[in-house]
């Protein structure tokens, strides 16, 4: 082999074992189990809201980061009182959110600070692609949750 021919391979290798080490990482982070069928997730979820996706941003809170998605919250189904400005998605299990004002149906958890977390396991869903079981769901969730 020439020594270019070298100088690639050991490049490629590098990056493939970077690359290897990078998913490896993201997939200890991001562990979902099971799909939960909609009732489930609504019922186990601390929090779910109609939401409009109005803007996003990369935060770091020390720990980790995320993605800060703001949002208008059309309607709390279950939730704080105070209404819900934000939510967040950590990276390496990030929940993608269109950011043009798309409306969504957002499961996740309350955390002590009164923040809302989200990740890419939670039930949210195109508000506009629920279907008609689901909307009904909505309703009257509350009243089958165990």
């Amino acid at each position: 082999m020439t020594q270019i021919m070298k100088s690639c391979f050991i490049s490629l290798a590098i990056l493939f074992l970077w690359r290897v080490e990078a998913g490896a990482e993201a997939a200890v982070i991001c562990h979902c189990p099971l799909m939960m069928p909609p009732l489930q997730a609504l019922c186990n979820s601390d929090v779910v809201i109609q939401a409009f996706v109005i803007g996003k941003k990369e935060v770091d809170s020390g720990a980790m980061k995320s993605i800060k998605y703001s949002v208008h919250a059309i309607q709390v189904f279950k939730g704080p009182v105070g209404g819900i400005d934000a939510v967040y998605s950590p990276l390496g299990c990030t929940a993608y959110l269109q950011t043009d004002w798309t409306q969504y149906i957002i499961t996740g958890s309350l955390e002590a600070d009164g923040t809302v977390h989200i990740t890419s396991c939670n039930f949210i869903k195109l508000w506009d692609e629920l279907s008609t079981a689901e909307l009904n769901l909505l309703k009257n969730y509350q009243n089958r949750c165990r």
